[in-house]
């Protein structure tokens, strides 16, 4: 559980720097803001995934089953997908509904649900592809 903390919350402390940085320093938005999330929200999810699943090989003397890497990295996944939505919250509490509407949403239901379980299942994939490579009988 520790791997999955560290690892989670560093995953969403890199998405929320981002998002702090493109809505309030850099003020991006339109379709290329929201590519620019896409590809840096999924690099650092697999960035982060990697690292966790290869600690944990390591913390097993450098062995590792496809089942203790997928959930290592599934822990992972469920843990930045729970810190990013309520990240978001907070940042709906603080800046309002124009952050969400500057992203083409308007449903906070659809929104805060995307990003919970969109991150949850993709991280699940991520983690099932990097569990496969990284195992090591």
């Amino acid at each position: 559980m520790k791997i999955a903390l560290k690892y989670g919350i560093s995953v969403a402390l890199v998405i929320a720097a981002w998002v702090a940085l493109k809505h309030f320093v850099l003020h991006l938005q339109g379709p290329s803001a929201q590519m620019a999330d896409v590809a840096l929200f999924n690099f650092t999810a697999i960035v982060g995934l990697m690292l966790g699943i290869k600690e944990k090989r390591l913390a097993n003397g450098n062995k590792l089953s496809f089942g203790d890497g997928f959930l290592t990295g599934l822990g992972i996944a469920i843990t930045y997908a729970v810190m990013t939505s309520l990240f978001f919250v907070l940042l709906l509490a603080v800046a309002g509904p124009g952050v969400m509407q500057q992203e083409g949403e308007t449903s906070y239901v659809k929104a805060f649900a995307g990003v919970s379980i969109g991150f949850t299942i993709f991280g699940a994939i991520f983690s099932a592809i990097i569990a496969l490579v990284l195992r090591k009988p």
